[in-house]
């Protein structure tokens, strides 16, 4: 059912950075919404703010709100991709000159295919895969400058507190495995950018199902005495990172 604007909701507005931009006030009306996003434009230089829910969606109706919201508002210029690979500025300025050169449909391209990358590393990092030391990712693109976190070799070191996930983004997460505990497909909105540990603590998770039912698992896998939790990455796009789960049942002392 849909709420009467007569009715009043408590929200409290924060940047995409987790700080508070306005305290918590109460609003009857979609105008009041209008009104909260103005006054947070102004207070991150922005022309214009989108109003986006606890659960990552964009406000537009008032009866989209909950009672005692955290609202984020979100510059209309910002890109949240942009922003996870360093591309982008909290204020949704470019970061090097020479990007204002580029079209924007190549920035973002660029974006998708490194934060792919750090997508598809976090799944394996502080795994059994992951032997030792910090993995990283070449800067592939010609003449172009990589952005701040890209070292002098080009290169972007990743450890545990690496964004891997923009924010905003519908992270799918498919387990294979038939475990009854889990639904075959699971949902989340990122609602702040996700880490490799954020990855890692999603993979432990599915370790610790496998584990509970490992001897039923290792039915289906003759001369195996251990099952591994595996985490692989399906796509990587601007409105979606889908991941998949499953299992690798091994013979303790084997290569993996």
């Amino acid at each position: 059912m849909e709420r009467s604007e007569s009715l009043e909701v408590s929200v409290t507005v924060h940047s995409l950075g987790g700080d508070i931009l306005l305290e918590t006030c109460s609003v009857s009306s979609i105008q009041d919404i209008h009104e909260l996003a103005d006054a947070s434009a102004q207070k991150l230089n922005a022309k214009k703010c989108h109003m986006v829910s606890s659960d990552g969606k964009i406000i537009s109706e008032f009866f989209d709100l909950k009672n005692h919201d955290r609202l984020t508002a979100v510059a209309q210029h910002v890109s949240p991709l942009l922003q996870l690979v360093g591309l982008q500025n909290a204020q949704g300025d470019l970061v090097d000159a020479t990007y204002a050169t580029v079209p924007m449909e190549l920035l973002e391209q660029i974006a998708l295919e490194v934060a792919s990358g750090l997508a598809h590393i976090a799944c394996w990092f502080g795994g059994p895969q992951h032997l030792a030391g910090s993995p990283s990712l070449p800067w592939r693109f010609g003449s172009l400058p990589p952005p701040g976190p890209f070292n002098d070799e080009m290169r972007l070191r990743i450890g545990p507190g690496t964004p891997v996930v923009h924010l905003g983004a519908m992270v799918v997460l498919s387990i294979t495995d038939g475990l009854p505990c889990f639904p075959a497909v699971q949902k989340i909105r990122a609602t702040r950018e996700l880490t490799v540990d954020d990855i890692i603590k999603i993979r432990s998770a599915h370790q610790d199902e496998c584990n509970k039912n490992k001897m039923k698992l290792l039915e289906q896998h003759p001369g195996a005495d251990t099952v591994l939790a595996i985490m692989s990455l399906v796509r990587y796009t601007a409105e979606e990172v889908f991941f998949e789960l499953r299992h690798r049942a091994v013979k303790l002392g084997e290569d993996i």
